[in-house]
């Protein structure tokens, strides 16, 4: 007795099954990426963005870096929530041992207008610290605030950056891309802060 040949036509079983399984696997991941989704800058839950307390965050950073460091205090519309410390690289002329440039402790706030800022002091030189924030960023004029000259560059995502010497052997780093006005409320409550 012969074996019955295999039909070489495929006939409409395994096309059909094909088409399952990837009608299967297109609405997996249309379901998935319904799932994501991409806000607006101008649309921030307020309620659930991460708060920290900026008086513990000074207090901690005033113990471990060598030079004085400030807490604004903001309104209760600006949200204090995130903080750090990072080394600032050394200018382009020296090496680039972390450390070398020097420190810099940095506060970010989302503002009542939903735009974000950051203020960075930092014992590291001007270049070091607009290095190490936003790249190469493109200079601009100088502006004036609070009684100090900062020099300004448009940075990454266009995001603008202010920075100035305030005294000690200190800088200061504005950046985010808040209003000027944001900017200058910023400096304003730092200088004022203790």
């Amino acid at each position: 007795m012969s074996s019955p040949k295999a039909d070489r036509t495929g006939g409409i079983g395994p096309f059909a099954v094909g088409t399952i399984v990837l009608a299967v696997i297109v609405l997996a991941l249309t379901g998935l990426t319904r799932a994501c989704s991409v806000s607006s800058p101008s649309t921030v839950d307020r309620g659930s963005v991460q708060r920290i307390d900026v008086a513990d965050a000074t207090r901690s950073a005033a113990a471990t870096l060598p030079f004085p460091v400030r807490g604004p205090q903001l309104p209760a519309d600006w949200i204090p929530q995130s903080t750090d410390i990072r080394d600032v690289p050394g200018d382009a002329a020296q090496s680039s041992t972390p450390g070398e440039g020097g420190r810099a402790f940095r506060l970010g706030w989302l503002t009542p207008d939903d735009s974000f800022v950051r203020l960075v002091q930092s014992d590291g030189t001007v270049e070091g610290l607009v290095t190490s924030e936003q790249g190469t960023p493109q200079a601009g004029a100088p502006v004036s605030a609070d009684g100090l000259t900062w020099a300004t560059y448009r940075g990454l995502r266009n995001e603008a950056i202010w920075v100035a010497d305030v005294g000690g052997g200190v800088r200061w780093l504005v950046t985010g891309d808040a209003t000027p006005a944001r900017f200058v409320q910023l400096i304003t409550a730092a200088r004022r802060s203790p």
